[in-house]
């Protein structure tokens, strides 16, 4: 029998050897508990030192004890830590975050694979973003699956989540921000686009895009041409595409 996990506890669940780690090294004063496989012990070495260090308790037990503690079919490594914190700021963080300079901010809306919403977080940490905002519907959330997929680099994120993606957008652009949006059919190439200043990139759902409320805010759409024969690509790699571009605008002289 698989143990009962509330629907918070299971959010602020993190499994793998690099989400874990990231967790224990960056935010050690929000780890609960870490549940580690006895027969994985000896490879968790630099983690169970950091954790015996910052004084967070670790439970041992068997391997298929903890897959059970955990959701059905993931790869847990040996390894899992409980958090106290939502993994989520409040919205307003992000929004403060944002002021002044050349800010860059990241909206998901429609993008419902764990996968690519992890490699997405992962892109934007490596990028340096300024936050991340998921739209509460049709998105996927902070799940252990998308920490996972994020080799752990989310739990360094602002994240937030927002109900309402297109009032967040007028906000924003009441603060001088621009807002493009990532369209197969977009107005504009990529390497056209205008990404200077204060931008919000949004990235869409992997087969049915933006929803219309939400595109109808952006000001621009923006597109990547591809070989004759590809019709698109996965909606990760896209935001890599354009994400990097803005950071190197802002570094040329």
């Amino acid at each position: 029998m698989r143990r009962d996990r509330s629907a918070g506890e299971e959010d602020r669940t993190v499994y793998g050897v690099h989400p874990v780690l990231e967790l224990v090294e960056k935010k050690p004063h929000e780890v609960v508990r870490i549940w580690v496989a006895r027969e994985d012990d000896r490879k968790l070495g630099r983690l169970l030192r950091t954790a015996r260090q910052a004084g967070i308790p670790v439970s041992r037990l068997p391997r298929n004890a903890l897959t059970r503690r955990l959701p059905r079919g993931v790869n847990h490594q040996g390894v899992a830590a409980l958090s106290a914190a939502s993994p989520y700021v409040p919205l307003e963080q992000v929004e403060r975050a944002a002021e002044g300079g050349a800010r860059l901010l990241i909206l998901v809306d429609g993008v419902q694979d764990p996968g690519n919403l992890g490699a997405i977080l992962r892109t934007s940490a490596a990028a340096g973003v300024d936050g991340v905002v998921l739209a509460s519907e049709g998105t996927a959330g902070l799940t252990p699956a998308a920490v996972r997929a994020s080799a752990g680099t989310a739990t360094g994120l602002a994240v937030a989540r927002t109900a309402k993606p297109g009032r967040f957008i007028r906000k924003m652009a009441e603060k001088g921000f621009r807002t493009v949006a990532l369209d197969p059919h977009g107005e504009v190439s990529w390497d056209a686009a205008p990404l200077d200043g204060p931008l919000i990139l949004v990235a869409g759902g992997e087969e049915r895009g933006l929803r219309p409320s939400v595109l109808q805010e952006c000001n621009q759409t923006v597109a990547i041409p591809l070989a004759e024969g590809i019709d698109s690509l996965n909606v990760a790699v896209a935001t890599g595409v354009l994400l990097f571009e803005a950071v190197r605008r802002r570094r040329r002289p």
